[in-house]
């Protein structure tokens, strides 16, 4: 064990570099102490080298002292730098506790700039019970405060948090007023890497401390609260460009801090929405544009880093070296095989995932990413803030104002909220040379629903209509007018059905307003006019027409001339298939397909006993040579009167006997075939199989009937997965019965039949899967979606070819380390270097002994010609 040193304290001066040391005062002989030697003496033993510990600790809050006497030094002394990092790594690992508080206290106080006394340096660091208070500023020795000491200061402090000797809210409202004030712009990342780590230690393993995320989420919601408060006082007119406030700086760095540890699954909680929703509302754009930002692409992101993350596990997993031109070693044989067991564990994991994926349809695989805009808890009054944000302040850029249309309009379509100023706000940007105007088009899809009123929607289809559907236009602008106009009725049918809400009105009376509306909108001639350009000259225009006239097919065919109907619309037409008005629900008396899937059941099982019964048939004419099965019949009536009898042939001779029966019943004789005699239940049962199928085929179920059975069954009976897959395809199949007349009229040939579901297989395999790994967010609509079709296509080419260029350098692209092999230079060397070589000598040889036999052939085949070709005279 190493002898206690003395605490006399000298430092060696000589050089640029003056190390602070420790020497014993007893003896000359004994060795100079450096720092990081008294800090290795004191881990391995504290108590003995305590005295040193409380030297160098006064030596500290000398120099710190001096150093807020004159904080504005050009060069600070290196020796303040080493002894602050020496005095955190030793107090937080050996000294713990109060010698560690006090170095803490030391060195926030220096970073803040400001004194304090013994007693409150010496006060222990607990956790603050209530929210900490963000203080904007700052003192101005601590502006002044060189960059060295302020960044040794901000290390130590991290390190005395790494090891547990500080609390985290200390700590988290200090640096956060380091990071508002101070312009150092690779503190203020060390900062925020540090406090989004901190967070991401505290809740790890699956382990949460609600009590401490609800203080600094609470924090962070202070933080956000006081920017909106002091952009509300300022106004938002002059926020939207200049530099940023201490306060908005904090606001920004707390909304991102948010938004990254919701992405990471650390605080996806609803607070943490409620964080993001007030920072939604703030006047400055740039913790306004972030929180959009965040609602809007917060699903697609998550899934991205999803499949990277799988993505690069698996790559991961297939890097294993085998080490097959080095030595082998027990060690790196048990690494490989280590490393295949892993890469075969994360194999078959990869493809049950897929597997499931592919074939289950139930819970498991309508499970998506929880869109973050559902958990809005006041999503009406966002929308009316920022709406009316929109319509009065001129203040903000065109992107930041896009930004929140497209929040507002999705947040609408998602609650289905009904803001009418919205829509004619919508239609002032609607014109062929607005900036960015298919976008506030897929906008406008967006924020129609099925509860928005038609009267709403008839003026936002007459403005696209008379800006984009004309004449006037050019061929995109047609189609991307006609694609809108088609989405919108897609998300509100109602519109299409204000001929019948007309017809209402006059049979009830209403003759003036019913008058008003037929004047202002006609949706028969609206319909039949953009079905005329399925024809025009146009491809786009012809694309966007024929998509318009397939949805009317499908939704309302009656609007349509008969030729434009087609086989669908003709069937659909004629079932009556039409739109529900604005406010009509169709209620549902039971689960969907229950009364087909009790009708597909009890069809299955009478086919199974038919097959059971031929079986027995057969088994029984197998087994007639023994005696004991059979008995002894007589010919004629004896006994006839009293039982009942059953015609029965041989196993090997049925045919024929069956054909002699026939002709002896057409010939008249009164010989009677072989008959056993049954029982009185056994022959009502046979007769009671014989009668079930024509009543199974001359019954049918009313649309009364059906729909009692339908609820009496969905109330009665759990359903499981395959049920619900197999009553999801009998309703299919009725749907595209309805939708087709040559499937009805084939389906209703096999219901007579009795075949109506022969077609249809147990097995889930032909069932549609969805193989697209893309999250569907509920109520987003893509620009990409109602562009015309040329664009789309140059769109979609210069995507490929972007792949195919990234194929090239990815194949191209040389894995191996080092220069080209011995087979790349063989055949790029000269060839006048290497035609005499072995291999190449060789080479021609054989051709040409090759040669020389194909020319040796081909003589001798020409001389067989001409001896053959020869003629001799005969004498």
């Amino acid at each position: 064990m190493s002898t206690k040193v003395s605490s006399n304290i000298t430092t060696q001066n000589g050089g640029a570099n003056n190390i602070p040391t420790t020497k014993s005062s007893n003896t000359n002989n004994q060795p100079v102490l450096k720092l990081s030697q008294l800090q290795n003496f004191c881990k391995r033993d504290p108590q003995a080298y305590k005295e040193d510990y409380d030297a160098q600790s006064r030596r500290l809050v000398s120099l710190v002292g001096i150093l807020l006497l004159s904080p504005n030094a050009d060069s600070p002394s290196s020796n303040l730098v080493e002894l602050i990092q020496f005095m955190a790594a030793v107090s937080s690992s050996s000294y713990k506790g109060e010698e560690s508080d006090k170095v803490a206290n030391l060195l926030m106080d220096l970073l803040v700039g400001t004194t304090s006394n013994e007693s409150s340096i010496t006060q222990p660091a607990n956790h603050a019970k209530s929210i900490p208070l963000f203080q904007p500023t700052l003192p101005l020795q601590a502006l002044n405060l060189h960059r060295d000491i302020r960044k040794a200061c901000v290390s130590a402090l991290i390190l005395m948090r790494n090891k547990g000797a500080i609390p985290p809210l200390r700590l988290l409202q200090l640096f956060f007023q380091l990071m508002s004030v101070v312009p150092d712009k690779n503190l203020r990342e060390s900062l925020y890497h540090h406090i989004v780590n901190d967070i991401r230690n505290i809740n790890k393993n699956g382990k949460k401390d609600e009590k401490l995320n609800r203080v600094i989420q609470g924090y962070f919601h202070r933080i956000v609260m006081a920017s909106a408060s002091e952009g509300s006082g300022n106004g938002s007119s002059n926020r939207s460009g200049g530099e940023d406030s201490p306060t908005d700086y904090a606001a920004k760095r707390a909304t991102q801090m948010i938004c990254d540890l919701y992405r990471r699954n650390i605080w996806n909680d609803e607070r943490s929405i409620h964080i993001l929703a007030s920072a939604a509302t703030s006047p400055n754009p740039s913790v306004m544009s972030k929180s959009l930002r965040f609602f809007l692409n917060i699903e697609e992101t998550m899934n991205r880093d999803k499949l990277s993350s799988e993505e690069d596990k698996w790559q991961g997993s297939l890097n294993i070296d085998l080490h097959l031109h080095s030595k082998k070693t027990k060690h790196k044989k048990r690494v490989i095989v280590k490393q295949l067991k892993n890469r075969q564990k994360i194999q078959h994991e990869r493809e049950g995932l897929i597997v499931s994926q592919r074939h289950d349809k139930g819970v498991e695989s309508s499970k998506k990413l929880f869109p973050a805009i559902e958990l809005l808890n006041d999503p009406y009054g966002i929308c009316e803030t920022l709406l009316k944000r929109i319509k009065n302040s001129s203040g903000y850029k065109f992107e930041v104002k896009m930004l929140m249309l497209n929040f507002v309009t999705r947040v609408i379509g998602n609650h289905e909220l009904i803001v009418l100023p919205l829509y004619t706000l919508l239609q002032r940007y609607m014109n062929g040379h607005q900036r960015d105007v298919t976008s506030i088009l897929a906008y406008t899809v967006q924020s129609c629903h099925s509860l928005v009123p038609p009267e709403e929607v008839y003026g936002v289809l007459k403005c696209i209509i008379h800006e984009f559907v004309t004449e006037r236009c050019s061929g995109e602008q047609m189609a991307v007018g006609i694609n809108a106009c088609r989405a919108i009725c897609v998300r509100v049918p109602s519109v299409l059905s204000g001929d019948d809400d007309i017809m209402d009105g006059d049979n009830e009376g209403g003759d003036g307003v019913s008058r008003e509306k037929s004047i202002s909108w006609d949706v028969e001639a609206f319909v039949r006019d953009l079905a005329s350009y399925a024809k025009h000259r146009d491809r786009s225009v012809s694309i966007a027409g024929r998509g318009w006239v397939n949805f009317i097919r499908e939704v309302y065919p009656s609007l349509l001339q008969g030729k434009d109907r087609g086989l669908v619309g003709a069937g659909l037409h004629k079932s009556g298939e039409r739109p529900l008005r604005y406010g009509e629900v169709k209620a549902a008396t039971g689960v969907a397909g229950a009364d087909l899937l009790v009708e597909y059941e009890a069809s299955k099982k009478r086919k199974e006993e038919e097959e059971g019964r031929d079986e027995g048939d057969e088994s029984g004419s197998d087994g007639e040579e023994e005696e004991e099965e059979w008995v002894d019949v007589k010919s004629g009536d004896e006994g006839g009167k009293a039982d009942e009898w059953e015609e029965v042939a041989s196993g090997d001779e049925e045919e024929e006997e069956e054909d002699e029966i026939k002709m002896e019943e057409s010939d008249g004789e009164e010989e009677a075939p072989d008959l056993v005699l049954l029982k009185d239940d056994e022959a009502a049962a046979t007769a009671s199989n014989k009668e079930e199928p024509t009543q199974d085929k001359k019954k049918e179920l009313s649309a009364k009937d059906r729909s009692k059975l339908k609820q009496e069954v969905s109330s009665t009976r759990i359903f499981t997965t395959a049920e619900f897959a197999k009553m999801q395809k009998l309703v299919d199949r009725e749907q595209r019965a309805k939708r087709d007349p040559r499937l009805a009229a084939k389906l209703k040939r096999a219901k007579a039949k009795g075949e109506e579901f022969a077609d249809l297989s147990d097995s889930d395999s032909d069932m549609d899967s969805d193989d697209d790994d893309d999250v569907h967010v509920k109520g987003a609509v893509n620009a990409m979606d109602i562009m015309a079709e040329a664009k789309r296509k140059r769109v979609s080419k210069a995507e490929k070819l972007e792949k195919i260029i990234a194929g090239r350098e990815k194949w191209e692209a040389k894995d191996r380390a080092g220069g080209s092999t011995n087979t790349e230079k063989k055949r790029k060397k000269n060839f006048a270097m290497s035609k005499f070589a072995f291999a190449t000598r060789q080479k021609i040889g054989e051709k040409s002994t090759a040669k020389s036999g194909r020319l040796h052939g081909q003589k001798k085949k020409y001389k067989d010609n001409l001896s053959s070709k020869k003629r001799r005279r005969k004498f």
